[in-house]
């Protein structure tokens, strides 16, 4: 009986090789083969060893400064839309080719958006390798012909503030994580009158407390640095000297449709408040976990007259007045003021992959600058619209968009 068994495997034997060698092509071809498109994916874009070209996630935007000629109508500077869509777009570049090598955490950008009074003239956006974004963007009048001190300050940015951010960045870990930095510079020029109000510069650095653990909310801190130079009264001969600007960092605003604010925002601190001037003082900042997260304290400059405290807690609103004596020696020169707040939302809310307006942050001018005339004081511009920006960020957990 065992020798008959035997006898039919043997039998058999080649009968089950020669159906193998059939069935196996057929049953490769009807087994699921990855596409092009998602070896790609796997091999190139995602790729770990896929290095960092600064100048590939860089745009910069430079108006020509021969757009206004006698045969021509005057130009409305560079495209605000533009501008933001071509950042978007390499900042969704860069998450899809670097997004699984980064921590998890917020991914933004601030959006473009100029006075009604104001165009573009310069702008200048970089996604940096940690995912933070850094951008510039260069205002001037409606009416403004020459854009050549416009260009040159935008040159200078981008020869210091842009190469030394980048150069300095030693890793993707810091404390807290910054997600953006933007600068917004005004020059109020009314040419045809002769008059320089002066120049502003606004510029915030986002960031989110990656230190904190509170499992039920996330905090977010913003620091600003408001320069003021005053200008001259060509017509008269004498000088602007700095009088009144308004600081706002508004924690519930929404910005363009279908991108509200962070989900229950909530003011938890803001620095400095009522003080009197000249002074040096520290501004401080924390969250509100019992020491769990994340403190920030720097130094800031206080005019004489004194900073006022215009916020509103229930508005989750902090907002500063720099009041000058007209005669006081800051009021005469560049000044810097460094105000900041930080403010809590619902965590799993706010990582839901939807896009956030974190914060606006405004700096208002129409008191900016007062002249002291010999028949009448003059005081503006009083037209002018608030320099601002809102920054908008998702958040982004190892997976590409």
């Amino acid at each position: 009986m065992v020798e008959q068994m035997k006898k039919i495997r043997w039998d058999v034997l080649p009968l089950l090789l020669l159906l193998a060698i059939i069935c196996i092509p057929i049953v490769t071809a009807l087994s699921p083969q990855p596409t092009e498109g998602a070896c790609m994916t796997a091999t190139d874009a995602l790729s770990p060893e896929k290095e960092y070209d600064p100048e590939e996630y860089t745009l910069v935007r430079m108006v020509a400064p021969d757009l206004n000629t006698a045969d021509k109508a005057p130009d409305q500077g560079l495209d605000p839309m533009a501008l933001e869509n071509e950042s978007r777009a390499l900042l969704k570049k860069f998450t899809q080719e670097f997004g699984e090598t980064l921590p998890p955490g917020y991914l933004g950008m601030a959006g473009v958006t100029p006075p009604e009074d104001a165009k573009v003239g310069a702008y200048i956006f970089r996604v940096l390798p940690t995912g933070e974004t850094i951008q510039y963007t260069g205002l001037c009048g409606k009416a403004c012909l020459d854009y050549s001190d416009l260009l040159t300050r935008a040159e200078e940015w981008k020869e210091s503030e842009l190469i030394a951010e980048t150069n300095e960045l030693t890793g993707t870990e810091s404390n807290p994580s910054p997600i953006a930095s933007v600068t917004l510079e005004c020059s109020y020029d009314r040419q045809e009158y002769g008059e320089d109000y002066g120049c502003a510069k606004i510029k915030s650095t986002y960031f989110w407390d990656n230190v904190e653990t509170d499992r039920y909310n996330d905090y977010f801190y913003v620091k600003t640095y408001a320069q003021t130079d005053p200008g001259v009264n060509c017509f008269q001969g004498s000088v602007f000297r700095n009088h009144i600007f308004e600081i706002s960092h508004d924690w519930v605003h929404n910005g363009y449709p279908g991108c509200e604010h962070l989900p229950y925002a909530d003011i938890t601190d803001y620095s400095p408040g009522q003080t009197p001037g000249y002074t040096t003082v520290t501004a401080c900042l924390s969250s509100s976990t019992g020491g769990l997260g994340t403190s920030m304290s720097w130094s800031t400059e206080v005019p004489d007259y004194r900073v006022e405290d215009d916020s509103h807690h229930s508005l989750d609103l902090a907002k500063w007045d720099e009041v000058f004596n007209y005669d006081a020696a800051c009021s005469q020169r560049q000044f810097v003021f460094r105000p900041g707040s930080t403010a809590t939302c619902f965590q799993s809310t706010a990582r839901d992959g939807s896009i956030y307006t974190i914060c606006r942050v405004e700096m208002d001018c129409h008191r900016g600058w007062l002249y002291d005339g010999l028949l009448f004081d003059k005081m503006g511009p009083s037209d002018a619209g608030p320099l601002a920006y809102n920054l908008y960020a998702h958040w982004e957990d190892g997976w590409t968009t």
